[in-house]
């Protein structure tokens, strides 16, 4: 009984981490190349000329940033829940999660030499990442993910089939209206 208990529940938390490790790992690579393009600004260029030269306490505190300055707006989608207003409220909630997610992924890559060099922190840095590779060879040992996987890799299989089988009917089908047209001297299809 505790046997088929335990693995009906490890499923859905299985696929609930998979689903917080894809978002996070989907968001953390996109947003990092997002800001590094804002960078390229004239303005923020000099932010992170400063930043990425900052001693390696100032880089601690500038790495706590985000959390701190979106700790109100976190706060506002909490309040939006409660009142009545679970959409605002994901939707705010999410917002600040995905800003907050860019400007940690920045301010991480300008300033990780520098963070490196604490001691606590590179001991806490290695201990997540051994942490999180574990997670995931865990996750992508377990068939309920290994069957979400294949079948998320069959659908975007056929995806690509359906969008090339589009792409060459729309081309196949120009291509014979600009001959008929050609051998007519004028568009055949106005």
């Amino acid at each position: 009984m505790e046997h088929r208990l335990k693995r009906a529940l490890t499923t859905p938390f299985i696929l609930l981490a998979a689903f917080i490790l894809w978002f996070w790992e989907w968001l953390w690579e996109p947003l990092q190349g997002a800001m590094a393009w804002l960078a390229r600004w004239p303005l923020l260029r000099q932010i992170d000329a400063w930043v990425a030269g900052a001693p390696r306490y100032v880089a601690l505190a500038l790495f706590m940033v985000p959390g701190v300055a979106l700790l109100p707006f976190k706060l506002a989608g909490l309040y939006f829940l409660a009142h009545g207003a679970p959409l605002l409220g994901i939707l705010t909630f999410m917002a600040a999660k995905i800003v907050g997610t860019a400007l940690l992924a920045r301010i991480f890559t300008l300033t990780r030499r520098q963070l490196l060099e604490i001691g606590w922190f590179a001991r806490s840095y290695a201990a997540i990442t051994r942490f999180k590779s574990a997670v995931f060879y865990r996750l992508h040992a377990h068939p309920a993910y290994q069957r979400l996987h294949a079948a998320l890799a069959s659908l975007r299989r056929r995806s690509r089939q359906v969008q090339r089988g589009l792409v060459y009917h729309v081309r196949s089908r120009w291509r014979a209206v600009m001959r008929r047209s050609q051998r007519r001297g004028r568009m055949s299809c106005f």
